[in-house]
């Protein structure tokens, strides 16, 4: 049965308030406000539908707090809560419906295909460059329902950037449609972060954590830093998972550290957080390890031949085993590696024109994915005078 099917809305009639709940201080706030004032706030709750998609690796205060708080608030008011997913790691794999209820007493930690799991398939870490793991677990499954949920229905999106996010406001604003008009509320009332948190903290005597990911960049900013030093120590597992997604991504690519200029692993090392790093250290023994070739491409920006512009990568899984194992395969077939487990074959220049290339054989850990690009062997072939062949 469809969620349609039970929970049936007209196609037509007055606009609903969809509201994007990433469990976060500000949207948490923007539902504790409506909820206990919603005459006040003019906002009917009879007409709301929450939205909250599940990335994954939460924090799991984060997901204590809004069960014991928000689901309360939304169950007394009859409020419809729709948790949701992506079903796999493409689009056309579609989205996964968690938990579609008036009555919500549970918050989803996990759905059939998370961020973590396409971080180690893509051998990738979310960068402070850009915001695409939001807009692929996040946008991609909230746009996905509400065009299939709510066809020809109009709507007001409201999503919780504060006063201070005007900026990515506006960019919202250009994905206004017939149907879907954009609704900043904290924006309109002013409100700052420091507002949001003392609005929870007076409806819950508590102060509401982050909503972030384990391995979120944006959370070793100087001002995140200490709280996520403190939840790494609370939530070790979590550490972990950070570690070895930023491990894994590393070896693909070295500048990938998890902070820009700074690694996970440094800052919970200055932190102390031997707990944490002892896990992380158990973890690379006991998981599967695999051999990879790797090379990548790096073209020049179209504007500006001399400066770097897009990168294109091909990885190729050679052998699987024990660390020990793939270590030693290394050393028998392609050479000694070096303290990072790799044989650089070809090093990217660090000066000069481009494009630039280079070519490294490694042993780091399994699950990551043969990948590459249609066009990658001709141009490869162009770049270097090297064709290649599928490793048998």
């Amino acid at each position: 049965m469809t969620a349609a099917a039970l929970f049936p809305l007209p196609t037509s009639g007055p606009p609903l308030d969809i509201v994007s709940w990433g469990a976060g201080v500000e949207s948490s706030a923007y539902l504790t406000e409506v909820l206990e004032e919603p005459e006040e706030r003019g906002i009917d709750p009879s007409k709301m539908v929450v939205l909250h998609a599940v990335v994954g690796s939460e924090f799991n205060d984060t997901l204590r707090d809004s069960e014991r708080f928000i689901l309360p608030l939304l169950r007394d008011r009859g409020v419809r809560l729709v948790q949701l997913s992506r079903r796999g790691p493409v689009e056309a794999d579609g989205i996964e419906i968690l938990d579609d209820t008036h009555a919500p007493t549970v918050m989803h930690s996990k759905g059939p295909w998370s961020l973590a799991q396409h971080n180690k398939t893509n051998g990738i870490t979310p960068q402070l460059s850009d915001r695409r793991c939001s807009l692929q677990f996040k946008g991609f499954v909230l746009d996905r329902f509400i065009l299939t949920e709510f066809p020809g229905r109009e709507y007001r999106h409201a999503i919780g950037y504060n006063r201070d996010e005007r900026g990515r406001a506006e960019k919202d604003d250009v994905y206004a449609t017939q149907t879907r008009e954009p609704f900043h509320p904290l924006i309109e009332w002013d409100w700052s972060r420091a507002r949001c948190l003392a609005r929870l903290r007076k409806a819950f005597r508590i102060t509401w954590k982050k909503s972030a990911c384990s391995f979120c960049p944006f959370a070793g900013s100087q001002a995140s830093l200490p709280e996520l030093k403190q939840r790494m120590r609370l939530f070790p597992d979590k550490a972990v998972e950070a570690l070895v997604t930023e491990f894994r991504a590393l070896f693909f690519n070295p500048r990938s550290r998890m902070f820009g200029r700074h690694s996970l692993y440094d800052r919970l090392a200055e932190d102390g957080n031997l707990v944490a790093l002892s896990q992380f250290e158990q973890e690379l023994e006991r998981s599967p390890w695999s051999v990879y070739e790797v090379r990548r491409l790096f073209f020049p920006q179209a504007a500006d031949p001399t400066r770097k512009g897009p990168g294109w990568r091909s990885t190729r899984v050679r052998f699987t085993g024990t660390r020990d194992q793939a270590l030693a395969w290394i050393r028998d077939n392609i050479g000694s590696p070096d303290d990072t487990g790799r044989v650089w074959i070809r090093r990217q220049a660090t000066d000069g024109p481009y494009p630039r290339t280079e070519h490294f054989i490694g042993a780091s850990l399994a699950g990551t994915a043969d990948k590459e690009r249609r066009n990658f062997a001709k141009h490869w072939a162009a770049f270097t005078g090297e064709t290649l062949f599928d490793a048998a």
